[in-house]
């Protein structure tokens, strides 16, 4: 199992180096290129687990008055209180956390390490210590870089929300996408931001398909 691991690693490693070369050297462009490759890769099932979760969503919205009473009604019986509060979901044919988006999740995520493992080992090696623009050094934190994706993060984010959705939480994945830029380098601030801007490719795709389902409701 681990050698399997080591392999599929190496394959993100080898893809990197593989673009880096394509564009002579130029590991900026390759990173921005393999982050969002790999993004387009997953979006189809990616445009999917975002589908599902929002209609999930609408389905525990609706069911919101009802679980409310049923808290007020048996608050003091925690054992009734769980009962009640399941066989609401059961009548509403919901299940609490949907295992379909959970599923989609784990199978993004070694994608998602992948890309952090090849990013990381360039960025180590000599080809880290290039410039790009203003960025004197990609291994290095960068603030104009953590600022870009700070922007794309954030757009990500506010394509892909909901009215019911507070404002406040729009801004954690952008500041927590220009907080690891800043701990740990301007190269993965561009793979961040890459990220970013299939994300709100993803959104506008996502909402779209949500009108036209609306339309022809």
């Amino acid at each position: 199992m681990t050698s399997m691991w080591q392999i599929f690693l190496e394959v993100f490693q080898v893809g990197l180096f593989w673009l880096t070369q394509f564009y002579g050297g130029h590991l900026a462009a390759a990173i921005v290129s393999f982050s969002i490759l790999a993004r387009l890769a997953l979006l189809p099932l990616t445009v999917r687990m975002t589908l599902r979760a929002k209609a999930h969503a609408r389905r525990l919205q609706a069911l919101r008055p009802e679980l409310g009473r049923v808290r007020d009604r048996w608050k003091d019986d925690p054992q009734r209180l769980t009962t009640e509060t399941l066989a609401v979901y059961q009548r509403g044919g919901v299940q609490p956390v949907d295992s379909g988006v959970l599923k989609s999740s784990l199978v993004q995520t070694p994608v998602f390490i992948g890309l952090f493992h090849a990013v990381r080992g360039a960025l180590t090696s000599r080809a880290g210590q290039q410039t790009l623009l203003w960025v004197s050094n990609l291994a290095r934190p960068d603030i104009g870089v953590a600022m870009i994706a700070f922007s794309l993060v954030g757009l990500s984010s506010l394509a892909g929300s909901s009215q019911s959705q507070p404002g406040w939480t729009l801004a954690i994945p952008a500041v927590s996408a220009a907080a690891m830029a800043m701990m740990l380098s301007a190269g993965f601030g561009l793979y961040l931001a890459a990220s970013g801007a299939v994300g709100t490719l993803q959104g506008l795709i996502v909402r779209r398909i949500e009108a036209g389902a609306e339309s022809r409701a």
